[in-house]
């Protein structure tokens, strides 16, 4: 691929599923500090157009970066029109034909680092849900109140909504591998300290770190997934990472409760931590993915890399791009519509796995082992979805492309969402069925099993649907668009188990899951809102790569 391009050769690189370049002038300020003397012998670019290397915007040994923060800050206030500061365009990167593109690897290799990376996720979502088995021990242990012991749930999800801000944009100014290896390190040395905590105040702030830090993966991974894979790929690969983000809550009290019955506390909290350090070990092997990264690798090794980066350049970058995911979630119509709708999705999951005890437990009598297996009707809702997807979901997106191929345009990036749909349809269903049939033992347990079943299959195909959405629409950006997501839904998600078992206890089961399904249910038009105007919200938004 040439280093210039004119707009009708950037139509056909979309067509042919070519990463551009994006809008966003943060990108700009990244780029600019990965490029400080660029040459003609650098290799390929996916830049819009690349100017020489003896040009003095680009040799200068010390670019003021902040032009670039306060070019952002006048193209906002309307000062200078988008077509006045030419073509939009981000951070260079490999062509998708050079042959070190992650898009290159052998399909052996991607199917190896996608496994390695979504267990990693799995990691995570499990002990989010694992630590509930241990409550009445920690309750005795620690001499604190039911209440209190769930904080530590809400802790670590708490903590997934702080580590996206920090870890989604570190990603995309210094790569993913370097992200992952500091992250794992730390995850796994909090897992530890957690399970050998001395008090309460310890326990909840390890626990917090943990989802901190291992939110990296939970963020991050689907980036790494858009980086490799090529439009057809992509959602076969991001539903690996949905079903391990989704199914980690329903296996974590399946096998925490046999380990914290056989065990105890301590073992249940060990087996956290071995198994997240031992991925973690694994992920440190992966290779860097990120496009921007490897380019600059290739440069130093080269003998052109740049010179020593000043204090005020790093600031002025770190200025720009860790406020990006706040920048898209609260200015970019797409990312806050989705951020919204996963927001409240995730605050109903987490709200609803505290009914499984209500019910389990103090209405129906189960013993701890037999409610755990209950948890089996959730991972059997996953998997169903997974199937699903990888085939009925596959077919129409591979039609939708054929259509638009034909057309001569580019595949929308709303035809992920065929299945989300059905899901957002399936929602409100499953929890007004699990309402009016878990709470009254006449009827058999095997009914709310089954809305349980379809709750979480309906979750998952929104999920699934969405994420790949986010993902075609900014491309480069990705990650800070995972990470808008994930700072809202997760904030939400921890707040939602501090109050949801007093709801259960106060306005019955039924009254409280009714509430929960009324809420989907208001929340179920949203995909078809994006099916019908999903190109005019898209064009609202600024930063955008996909037309």
């Amino acid at each position: 691929m040439a280093n210039e391009s004119t707009p009708a050769s950037r139509s056909t690189s979309s067509k042919t599923l070519d990463i551009t370049g994006d809008r966003d002038l943060g990108a700009q300020v990244e780029s600019k500090v990965a490029e400080i003397a660029p040459s003609d012998e650098d290799g390929p670019s996916t830049l819009p157009h690349e100017e020489p290397a003896n040009s003095p915007h680009t040799s200068s040994e010390t670019l003021d970066l902040a032009m670039d923060v306060d070019l952002e800050a006048q193209l906002e206030s309307g000062k200078v029109d988008e077509k006045t500061r030419g073509p939009p365009h981000g951070p260079s990167t490999l062509a998708h034909n050079d042959p070190a593109h992650p898009v290159n690897w052998s399909k052996s290799r991607k199917v190896l680092v996608t496994v390695v990376l979504c267990v990693w996720v799995l990691t995570l979502t499990y002990s989010s849900t694992a630590y509930v088995a241990s409550i009445p021990t920690l309750m005795q242990r620690y001499h604190i109140s039911e209440e209190v012991a769930l904080l530590g749930v809400t802790f670590t999800v708490f903590g997934f909504s702080a580590g996206p801000l920090l870890f989604g944009p570190a990603s995309e100014l210094y790569g993913r591998r370097i992200v992952y290896s500091a992250a794992g390190l730390c995850y796994s040395a909090f897992s530890f300290a957690a399970a050998f905590a001395p008090n309460t105040a310890s326990l909840l702030i390890f626990r917090f770190f943990v989802g901190f830090f291992g939110s990296a993966g939970m963020n991050n991974v689907p980036a790494s997934i858009g980086d490799y894979t090529t439009l057809m790929e992509r959602g076969l690969y991001s539903i690996t990472y949905a079903i391990m983000a989704f199914g980690g809550p329903s296996l974590g009290p399946l096998v925490s409760a046999f380990i914290q019955h056989d065990a105890g506390w301590h073992w249940n909290f060990r087996v956290m931590a071995i198994f997240c350090t031992v991925l973690s070990i694994f992920v440190a092997f992966v290779p860097e993915t990120h496009g921007p990264t490897l380019l600059k690798w290739r440069k130093a090794k080269a003998g052109n890399a740049p010179p020593p980066v000043k204090l005020s350049q790093i600031v002025a970058v770190l200025k720009v791009g860790l406020s990006r995911p706040l920048l898209y979630l609260f200015t970019e119509p797409v990312v806050m519509v989705v951020s919204f709708y996963f927001s409240i999705l995730y605050g109903i999951l987490y709200g609803f796995f505290e009914a499984f005890t209500v019910v389990y437990l103090e209405i129906r009598g189960f013993k701890t082992t037999s409610y755990g297996l209950t948890y089996i009707a959730l991972g059997l809702g996953f998997v169903t979805a997974y199937i699903l997807l990888a085939t009925i979901g596959q077919q129409l997106y591979v039609k939708s492309t054929e259509e638009s191929a034909a057309k001569g345009v580019p595949t929308p990036p709303e035809a992920r969402l065929s299945l989300t749909y059905l899901g957002a349809v399936m929602s409100p269903i499953s929890l007004f069925l699990f309402a009016w049939t878990a709470p009254f033992p006449h009827v058999h347990y095997i009914v709310p099993c089954i809305a349980e079943f379809l709750f979480s299959c309906s979750i998952m195909l929104i999920f699934t649907g969405f994420v790949p959405y986010l993902i075609d629409c900014y491309q480069m950006t990705s990650a800070s668009a995972l990470a808008a997501g994930l700072f809202s839904r997760a904030l939400v998600g921890s707040i939602f188990p501090l109050f949801t078992l007093q709801m259960y206890h106060g306005i019955t089961v039924q009254g409280a899951t009714s509430l929960l399904a009324g809420i989907s249910l208001l929340l179920a038009p949203i995909p078809f809102v994006f099916r019908a105007y999903g190109t005019t919200i898209r064009g609202r938004s600024k930063h955008i790569t996909a037309q």
